[in-house]
């Protein structure tokens, strides 16, 4: 009755999820390029085989190729392209993420059950004993989304098949792991894994999906990974290599533009923000306008051509009061903090005349952290947790002045018996995903 009762519920959540899965869109981008990607390392034991690329970012190690052999793709250590496989790789994560749910299954083993095309969430960690068997209802675009709060496992022997497909062998299935995964020994899996941490393919298990992991490692082996519907975008280059700075008050006049893919292209700002008053052309590239605040602007600049992959490069304008030198700003980033931690980081200027005041032009610190007016030092203890944006600005002392944005994360510090402990891990994994969100970029794919 209990399994009765849950395949009524999933039949009717099917109904539900047809009317959302016509514009559930999951992209892989230039991710779906690898059969394997590690946030810190990527390692293999045996011969295992990898269609697709192999890759690592921010991380640098792949080890064990050979004896593991990467078939129809290359090894990529913190290159370009895999830099920009992780950040598409975290932007299709987060689709998933807050994708809605359409059957809660928190608790329920997926061993022995039968599902149709939905989103199926777990509020903790999801288990697989026995097998599982996904009912594509003769739909060759078929999709199943599974959202795991924590980690996925699978135990030895265990297998996920998709049947009723309508003739493709590529049905979309993706599996969002809130932590780390690991297939048990001689499991045979179906679909890409997106792991925040890490993703582990025991001895001899077997999967028709990618293994993606954001932030940790991806070990492997002796397997067999397998992937479906690879198609590779031609780099596409934005020029030029920079752009030149600029001076409040004079008209700006520059332009981007893009080779390597086919045009026409879109030019759009994916992240930063162009210098106050300047715009970017979406068809022709020019950045035009005439700057009306003195500081220093960190922004990127992406090309998309009219197939749909898209290459992106970082820029850093700064723009000066008039007659005034230009004043830098440094560090470039701001260390994440953690509440009740205490925090202390210097900012300092250059290029003027000093001594230097330093104040805040935008935003807000963290509350329980002050700026020094004088030294230009940030401390304190956070009292709460969050993402905050600040502009710090310093003037000199023939008053021109010079800014930067910067974004502080606070985390909510562990408690644990004995005494409060900094969250460690959650830190370094914070760290590395601000990281990511500011890596240069080579080229995307849609699918």
């Amino acid at each position: 009755m209990k399994r009765n009762t849950l395949l009524t519920s999933i039949g009717l959540a099917t109904l539900l999820f047809s009317a959302s899965a016509a514009f559930a869109q999951i992209s892989l981008g230039t991710a779906q390029n690898f059969g394997v990607l590690g946030g810190s390392t990527v390692t293999n034991t045996g011969a295992t085989t990898v269609n697709g690329n192999v890759g690592v970012s921010p991380g640098s190690a792949v080890t064990g190729f050979p004896p593991g052999t990467v078939v129809g793709g290359a090894i990529h250590s913190n290159d370009a392209v895999a830099q920009q496989a992780q950040n598409d790789l975290t932007t299709a994560y987060n689709n998933i993420a807050t994708t809605p749910c359409t059957v809660d299954l928190t608790g329920q083993n997926l061993g022995g059950l039968t599902l149709t095309p939905g989103v199926y969430c777990f509020a903790t960690s999801a288990q697989l004993t026995g097998a599982l068997t996904l009912d594509a209802l003769g739909n060759a675009n078929a999709l199943f989304l599974f959202k795991t709060g924590s980690t996925l496992t699978t135990a030895s022997a265990s297998s996920v098949a998709v049947i009723n497909n309508g003739g493709s062998s590529c049905n979309k299935v993706f599996w969002q792991v809130g932590s780390s995964a690991t297939l048990g020994t001689g499991s045979t899996f179906v679909g890409d894994i997106l792991a925040l941490s890490s993703i582990t393919l025991t001895t001899g298990s077997n999967t028709n999906g990618r293994a993606l992991a954001r932030n940790g490692a991806v070990t492997l082996d002796t397997n067999n990974v397998n992937t479906c519907g690879v198609s590779i975008c031609p780099i596409i280059t934005v020029n030029p290599a920079s752009l030149p700075n600029g001076t409040v008050g004079i008209p700006y006049n520059q332009t981007v533009s893009a080779s390597g893919g086919t045009s026409p292209y879109a030019f759009s700002v994916s992240s930063g923000a162009l210098p106050t008053n300047l715009i970017l052309n979406s068809v022709t590239g020019a950045i035009t306008g005439t700057p009306t605040t003195a500081g220093t602007f960190e922004f990127t600049i992406t090309a998309t051509d009219a197939t749909g992959c898209s290459g992106s490069r970082e820029y850093t304008v700064t723009i000066t009061s008039p007659g005034c030198p230009a004043i830098i700003l440094s560090p470039t980033t701001l260390p994440p903090g953690a509440v009740q931690q205490p925090y202390a980081q210097t900012i300092i200027a250059s290029g003027g005349t000093s001594p230097y005041t330093f104040t805040i032009a935008a935003g807000a610190l963290p509350t329980g952290l002050s700026l020094n007016p004088a030294t230009g030092l940030i401390s304190g203890a956070p009292q709460v947790s969050g993402i905050f944006n600040v502009t710090i600005r310093a003037t000199d002392a023939a008053g021109c002045q010079g800014s930067r944005a910067y974004t502080i994360a606070i985390l909510a510090a562990l408690t644990p018996a004995g005494g409060p402990t900094l969250n460690i891990a959650g830190l370094t994994i914070l760290m590395v995903l601000l990281a990511a969100a500011g890596l240069f970029v080579m080229n995307r794919l849609s699918i």
